[in-house]
């Protein structure tokens, strides 16, 4: 049976859904190497909330974690994220300005890039994942799902075809930052995009919030994805994403191909069992079915800074 290829975002979202975006680069440079070895198609690594947190509140240097990683991972492309037009704030920046934060991401190590507009305006991206292919980066284009009247089947082809033929892109991102997907969802969704895709791989990506997602996977799997995103435990489940370490093994019993070293992740899985312990940060567990949910709609990758900074204003409860 076919292969299923994996992304590891344990050292981008997974601390991110976890631990408030809370681990240092010294948490990481001890596996980086076991990491690269892993088997994994791409190891996400930095998005905006990376750089503001490791300024802000971890007082580093988040350009000098890509060269250190860059040097330790030598075979697996580290990946960036970039959210529209945004950087690192919340405000639309020149062109010029996020054409130079390109650069300087590609020029320190990054080898590919994934660029994604909240409310899908593909128009605020396009620029961005062409400079990416012209600098000689891989350009992976992101749909945002959301639940609403307008976010049909036919509204996300349409958005991935324009990024197909717009931008080039060299993949196609479902991505469901909220963790709002359910199994019928999948069904008709994941299919369309397939379709319209052809050749082009499609990554499939989900929060486990709800409890849902690593059944999502394994169906979206089954329905043509190509790339799924986990995170090795125990930085997984929650609010991040599931576990390589079963979404791995319940692909290997139905059948498919999966090309990952068991052992090195067992080794990085241990690594942060350990950290956990030292730093006092909380261990990754399965998330009960919660219908609330999906009224307030929290992504996961905001939900422990959310909690984070109620904490600091005294307002955690």
């Amino acid at each position: 049976m076919r292969e299923i290829r994996f992304m590891d975002t344990t050292l981008r979202d997974g601390h991110q859904s976890l631990w408030a975006t809370r681990m240092t680069t010294a948490m990481m440079l001890p596996i980086a190497e076991k990491l690269d070895q892993a088997g994994f198609e791409i190891i996400d690594l930095m998005s905006g909330v990376q750089f503001d947190v490791a300024i802000r509140h971890l007082k580093e240097n988040p350009w000098e974690r890509i060269r250190l990683m860059r040097e330790r991972v030598t075979r697996t492309p580290l990946q960036a994220n970039l959210r529209s037009k945004s950087v690192l704030s919340f405000d639309m920046l020149p062109d010029d300005i996020n054409a130079l934060w390109i650069e300087r991401l590609i020029a320190n190590g990054i080898r590919s890039v994934r660029a994604f507009d909240a409310l899908n305006d593909m128009d605020n991206i396009v620029d961005s994942l062409r400079l990416v292919k012209k600098l000689g980066a891989r350009a992976i284009g992101a749909v945002v799902f959301s639940e609403s009247p307008v976010h049909t089947d036919a509204m996300y082809v349409a958005k991935t075809e324009e990024l197909i033929v717009r931008a080039g892109v060299d993949a196609i991102m479902l991505k469901d930052a909220s963790g709002l997907l359910t199994l019928d969802r999948v069904r008709t969704l994941v299919p369309a995009l397939k379709q319209v895709c052809g050749g082009i791989p499609l990554e499939f990506h989900s929060h486990a919030l709800t409890g849902l997602a690593p059944l999502l996977y394994l169906e979206a799997a089954r329905l043509g994805a190509d790339q799924l995103h986990t995170c090795i435990a125990p930085l997984a489940n929650g609010a991040a994403q599931p576990a390589v370490q079963s979404i791995a093994r319940n692909l290997r019993s139905q059948g498919y191909t999966v090309n990952l070293d068991d052992a090195r992740i067992n080794d990085v899985s241990t690594h942060f069992r350990l950290v956990a312990e030292q730093e006092n940060k909380p261990l990754g567990i399965p998330a009960e079915y919660d219908a609330f949910h999906y009224q307030h709609q929290i992504p996961g990758g905001m939900l422990s800074n959310l909690r984070a900074q109620l904490e600091q204003a005294g307002l955690g409860h």
